[in-house]
């Protein structure tokens, strides 16, 4: 379980949660990456889903850098995060009476903060968002439309919903956003490890079929090296070797059974 005043890290930044509030990654849960996450052609969540037990507010916030990418059809983003925002409310009140105990490699389990979440009074959405400087539009005009368009559809959840750039959203709601440096979220450290084991299996099993192919290699040549010694000087080391240098003490090919 997460403790006050925990942080997470999410893509190039970390963010540092105030003291009192519960953390939450879907991501991290297995009854959402193989149940829920399939349901009606595939469920979407939040990156971050907090609760505070003394205030009864729920936040729920979305990160999207888009600045090594193209930007996205302001359209396509507006209904993709309204989604997920709909999905995530769908599998808070599901997972409350369905989800399993859970040990989530970061967060409380979806169970815990899914049931804590049936006493919020309150419930914040807030969306944080990196645009890139390419394109017709300035960063901040375009996330002023993409903020007005995605306050129609949210304000009747929250009438003060957030949509600003991740480096200016510490303060404004309960975390604060500094470097990642080279840190990794669990998520993404798990991916790298199994990388790293699937690549360290092939170079396995990469070595192994070489040295096959290197015995194979040697019996080929010995075989060629002994067929180019005279018959008469095989039956000579044969009989040297005790052997009768007749037919019967020498190998005979395995035969095949005709159909």
């Amino acid at each position: 379980m997460f403790q006050a005043g925990t942080s997470c890290v999410e893509g190039l930044h970390r963010f540092n949660f105030e003291a009192g509030y519960y953390v939450c990654r879907f991501e991290c849960s297995p009854f959402y990456s193989r149940e829920a996450q399939n349901f009606c052609n595939g469920c979407k969540e939040m990156d971050f889903v907090l609760y505070h037990p003394g205030k009864k507010e729920l936040w729920l916030i979305e990160v999207k850098d888009y600045r090594f990418n193209a930007r996205p059809k302001v359209r396509e983003l507006v209904e993709k995060l309204c989604r997920k925002v709909r999905d995530c409310l769908f599998l808070l009140r599901t997972a409350a009476l369905c989800a399993p105990e859970e040990e989530p490699a970061e967060g409380i389990s979806l169970r815990d903060i899914a049931r804590m979440s049936l006493q919020a009074k309150r419930i914040r959405v807030a969306f944080t968002i990196e645009l890139g400087r390419t394109g017709l539009f300035p960063p901040k005009s375009l996330l002023a439309t993409i903020k007005d368009l995605l306050y129609r559809h949210i304000r009747f959840i929250d009438p003060d919903m957030l949509c600003l750039p991740i480096t200016e959203s510490g303060g404004v709601g309960p975390w604060t956003i500094t470097p990642a440096g080279n840190e990794h979220s669990s998520r993404i450290q798990k991916r790298i490890e199994e990388a790293r084991m699937a690549r360290e299996k092939e170079e396995k099993l990469a070595a192994e079929r070489a040295r096959h192919r290197e015995k194979l290699a040697r019996k080929k040549k010995a075989r060629a090296r002994k067929s180019s010694i005279p018959l008469w000087k095989q039956r000579a080391q044969e009989r040297a070797e005790g052997k009768t240098g007749t037919h019967a003490d020498r190998a005979k090919p395995p035969r095949t059974e005709q159909l």
